[in-house]
């Protein structure tokens, strides 16, 4: 059982042909309103998979974003009800899938969690997102003293051993230079037992450290699997994650999971919006059998 805590949230995808410049304007090409939100994505793309999980967060509020939950197949058991206004994300798309966000309600998300309508439930793995800042980490704590290991996202806090901690380059290392990431992430692990991931997106990323039982993995660069097409890049990290998880709750060596999870969030990067585009496991499957000069690179798979 993976328990997925952090943001939901309504999207509202607006694909462009290129952000204006200052005072400027363009015409919006598409626009497209979903689900959103690092956790619901995460959730979304487990559910696809056939995975045992539950999905905790911040409230609902008073809108519609309880009845897209439900509409996507998720359940609303572990999630509080509020009478605020829902957060919302605006995502600009440009033709290259890159992604520019504004949001509204973020910075007060941590107030509208309880994490406690979670805690019972038992499970392996507890994951969290940043959104929800000290109270998401206090969270994890607690999911951490009742046997759960932590898979924790663009936190700002090192994992211990066992746990696991993925980011990208738009918070932390340095954009361009897998070289510079490994060197940035091995400083960030050292001193603990986690097991690390730094994304820099199209340009592959780098993973190593601890794993449970105190077994190591050398840090390594990783190649991307090729995206067929790339329309937006908007929550490929969050069905990257998913993709470990899957393989860590199955019981896969590392390496298995980090392929799987790179050419997830690679599909996942064909269709508009974090979630419109998650691919099957067999859609998974099949992108890594036809690519093996990108898979090798993912091999001994148990590190």
């Amino acid at each position: 059982m993976i328990v997925v805590y952090g943001t939901i949230c309504l999207d509202r995808i607006h694909r462009v042909p290129r952000l204006p410049e200052l005072g400027g304007y363009v015409d919006i090409d598409e626009e497209l309103d979903l689900v959103g939100g690092e956790a619901a994505n995460t959730a979304l793309a487990l559910l696809k998979w056939g995975a045992a999980f539950v999905l905790g967060g911040n409230s609902l509020g008073d809108g519609e974003l309880g009845r897209r939950l439900t509409t996507s197949g998720l359940t609303l058991d572990h999630l509080p009800q509020g009478d605020h206004f829902e957060p919302v994300c605006d995502i600009y798309v440009t033709p290259d899938g890159q992604r520019t966000m504004f949001g509204r309600g973020f910075r007060e998300m941590a107030e509208w969690g309880d994490p406690g309508l979670v805690a019972a439930v038992p499970g392996d793995w507890f994951t969290v997102d940043a959104n929800h800042g000290e109270a998401g980490l206090h969270a994890a704590r607690d999911a951490k003293s009742r046997g759960h290991r932590l898979y924790l996202e663009d936190l700002h806090s090192a994992p211990q051993e066992g746990d696991f901690w993925q980011s990208s380059t738009d918070w932390v290392g340095t954009k361009g230079s897998l070289s510079a990431c490994e060197t940035w992430l091995a400083g960030w692990l050292s001193g603990n037992g986690g097991f690390g991931i730094l994304s820099d997106g199209a340009n592959g990323f780098v993973a190593g450290g601890g794993l449970a039982g105190g077994a190591r993995c050398p840090m390594r660069s990783y190649p991307p699997f090729p995206c067929p097409r790339v329309v937006d890049s908007t929550g490929a990290g969050d069905v990257f994650r998913a993709g470990v998880l899957y393989g860590l709750v199955n019981s896969w060596a590392i390496g298995r999971c980090l392929a799987f999870a790179s050419a997830a969030g690679s599909l996942s990067c064909t269709g508009l919006g974090a979630n419109t585009a998650i691919p099957s496991v067999a859609e998974v499957l099949a992108l890594i059998a036809r690519h093996p000069e990108v898979s090798r690179h993912y091999e001994p798979h148990d590190c």
